[in-house]
């Protein structure tokens, strides 16, 4: 039985990195820049340095990527900041607080953005614990974020699962030795995340109404 459950936030509890990806290619094409969805979803996952420096590389200069920053930030502000929930996220985080489970966000994002996120949403009161990529010194793919989430938690990693929807966040859950959810959002899972995540599934909603059966054939695909 677990105790507790981490989860990401951008893309994974809620609907942002489709719009954040429109944001930044339609602030690209206004400087001639044909930024694609493939150099996107490379920055997903990361921690802000680490997103900042080589989204500054694919863009190819600082004032360009100043450029799109602005033209996103723009873009944004015109919708609140403001995203919508993924499918089952809220049916999700009401069944683990009618079981007694403690949630917690392991999220990448600034502190800032993850709060205003999800309390647009009305989520926020759901966690007991919000963990930001600005805590740490290394961002996913490294266990960093997830060990701190544990030790905000006071648990061990098997008394937790994690949930997560980037390649790089599902192999940071795992270094961490947590069993990890992915439900993919921009990109499928690689083979080798598939090989060592508990399950792979299309949605929150749907771990939430098959998790039963789920983790009987994650058990036996161990044995």
């Amino acid at each position: 039985m677990i105790k507790a459950a981490i989860f990401d936030m951008d893309g994974l509890l809620i609907d942002s990195e489709r719009i954040i990806m429109q944001g930044c290619i339609q602030a690209a094409a206004t400087i001639g820049i044909t930024y694609t969805q493939a150099e996107y979803v490379e920055l997903v996952g990361r921690i802000w340095s680490d997103s900042t420096r080589l989204m500054t590389q694919q863009l190819g200069s600082e004032a360009n990527f100043q450029h799109v920053m602005q033209g996103l930030n723009d873009f944004l502000a015109a919708r609140d900041h403001a995203f919508p929930l993924k499918d089952g996220a809220h049916a999700l985080l009401q069944y683990y607080q009618s079981q007694g489970i403690v949630c917690s966000v392991a999220s990448s994002s600034p502190l800032p953005h993850i709060t205003h996120r999800l309390n647009h949403t009305g989520m926020l009161d759901y966690f007991s614990h919000v963990t930001s990529g600005q805590e740490v010194q290394r961002g996913k793919p490294h266990p960093d974020i997830y060990l701190l989430a544990l030790d905000k938690l006071g648990l061990h990693a098997d008394e937790c699962i994690a949930f997560e929807d980037s390649e790089l966040g599902a192999q940071a859950a795992i270094a961490a030795g947590l069993r990890v959810v992915v439900v993919p959002d921009l990109r499928q899972p690689s083979e080798q995340v598939r090989a060592n995540a508990h399950q792979v599934v299309e949605s929150l909603q749907h771990w939430l109404e098959h998790h039963d059966s789920l983790v009987g054939c994650a058990l036996a695909r161990a044995e």
